[in-house]
Formats: structure tokens, C-alpha cells, sequence
């Protein structure tokens, strides 16, 4: 008998390292709507090097419980772990990433070549894992990763994962039907906080404590980044033309 393909997949909404018989853009529609249709929400996760192991996870049981059911159908999910794992996971062992919205639209993408700097005055994350704060900056994705994850700071992380949200996209909501009860006061937030960067020894300031916007997917600005002390990975993300004409299906579920 032959053995069925296991996939790693590590979602970071929530955090979890997950195995699964699915190939990648299948285990996203299975995460984003279930095996019955029932919705459960948008999913971001990473394909993980097959071959990676580490003794935190018990990665011993792959073989004997990430099998077919009996009927024949695949082990969608089996999870490894749901607590520390990003840092567990070293960047050399991340595929692509996957994108999915609520009714399983799927957008993947490659990692791009890091550019020297992305020019601005100001910058607006979106810290997804392992921690979820959106925060304004005046440091580029790099010098920004170096921060958060610094040794010895009390606020730090071994790794950090984020979007760059744009500013403007939200501080215009507030004149559009997004400027709802889910946007609420950002607007004026994002723009207080921008002005205390300017009078404060400070690199960084928190616009909310546990908002996340990552699924609102036009605001995001450039694309996603995964980090250490060390090393950074880019993840662009495709511009409005790009999306409309080469991925439309996908960027209609996402701004709906």
C-alpha cells in the first residue's frame, strides 16, 4: 500500500502547526469554510519544508494518525502544536503563503527579494503572531524587526510576523461606508499616534492593543514580513491592477 503525502502547514491565525493529507490551497478552503460549508472565518498560514522536524513538536505521530479515514477520505487536520510554535520554526524551512478569505478564495504568494528601504515618514503594522497589536513606527520593516525582537527587551519576541497596513487607506475610511462600527475611531488614532512618534524618544506607539485588520486586505501596504534578530523574509503583495486583472475572483471575495 502506498503512503498518502503529509503537508505542514503553519497558520497564523491562530498559531498552530498543523499537518494535513490536503495539498496547500485545498487545506485553505477546508480552514476558511470547514468539510460541511460552514463558514469559519479568513486563514493565513505557511507551507512548511515536508522534511522539517524539531523535538517541541510531537512530530512522531505523522505517520500512524495523519492517514486516510476509512471511507477514504483525507485527514484534513492533525495538530502538532498551538503554543510557541512560530519560534520553533526556522525561516529557511517557510514556503509560500497563502491567503484565504471567508469563502475560500485562495491567493498565494512568493517570497520577493527584500528591497533596501521602504520610503516613508511613518509606518502602520499589523503584528499577526505571536502577538497581535497594531502599532505605528517611525522604523522600516528591518529596523522595526530588529526592535521588536531584540534579547532582553520586556516587550520582545524571538520571531514576529506583520503586515505594513497603509495609513491613508484607513485614515480615508472614515469618510467611506467602511468607516463603521470595525474601523471606529482608527482614523484619529493612527493620526495621534503618528504625531506623539514626533514628540516622543520613542520608536513605536500602540494604535490598538488587539484590533487586527490583516483580512481587511485593502490595507495593506507592500506586503508581509517574518523575522528574527537576524534575518527577514518579504512577502510582497500584489498591487490593486495586479489583483483586479490577475487575480480578480480572489480580490472580490477579499473586499467584500
Amino acid at each position: 500500500m502506498t503512503m498518502q503525502k503529509c503537508h505542514l502547514h503553519l497558520s497564523v491565525i491562530p498559531e498552530a502547526l498543523v499537518a494535513s493529507m490536503l495539498p496547500a490551497e485545498e487545506f485553505g478552503r477546508y480552514l476558511a469554510v470547514g468539510s460541511h460549508k460552514q463558514a469559519s472565518g479568513a486563514a493565513i498560514y505557511f507551507e512548511i519544508d515536508p522534511d522539517f522536524s524539531n523535538e517541541f513538536f510531537n512530530m512522531g505521530i505523522i505517520p500512524e494518525r495523519c492517514v486516510a479515514h476509512d471511507d477514504g477520505s483525507p485527514k484534513r487536520s492533525l495538530y502538532l502544536g498551538i503554543y510557541r510554535v512560530l519560534e520553533h520554526i526556522p525561516l529557511e524551512a517557510l514556503g509560500k503563503l497563502y491567503l484565504t478569505t471567508r469563502d475560500g478564495q485562495v491567493l498565494v504568494l512568493n517570497q520577493g527579494e527584500l528591497p533596501t528601504e521602504f520610503s516613508a515618514e511613518y509606518y502602520l503594522y499589523d503584528e499577526i503572531c505571536p502577538v497581535h497589536p497594531l502599532i505605528a513606527s517611525n522604523l522600516g520593516p528591518t529596523a522595526f524587526t530588529q526592535f521588536v525582537t531584540t534579547p532582553g527587551s520586556p516587550v520582545c519576541v524571538p520571531k514576529i510576523f506583520f503586515a505594513q497596513l497603509d495609513p491613508a487607506a484607513i485614515i480615508g475610511s472614515d469618510r467611506t461606508a467602511e468607516g463603521s462600527i470595525a474601523i471606529h475611531n482608527l482614523p484619529e488614532r493612527i493620526k495621534e499616534c503618528f504625531k506623539e512618534l514626533d514628540a516622543a524618544d520613542k520608536p513605536t506607539k500602540t494604535v490598538d492593543r488587539t484590533r487586527q485588520l490583516t483580512c481587511r486586505w485593502s490595507h495593506v501596504k507592500n506586503g508581509y514580513f517574518i523575522g528574527d534578530q537576524n534575518h527577514l523574509l518579504y512577502y510582497p503583495f500584489p498591487t490593486k491592477d495586479t489583483l483586479e486583472r490577475d487575480h480578480y475572483i480572489w480580490w472580490r471575495s477579499a473586499t467584500l
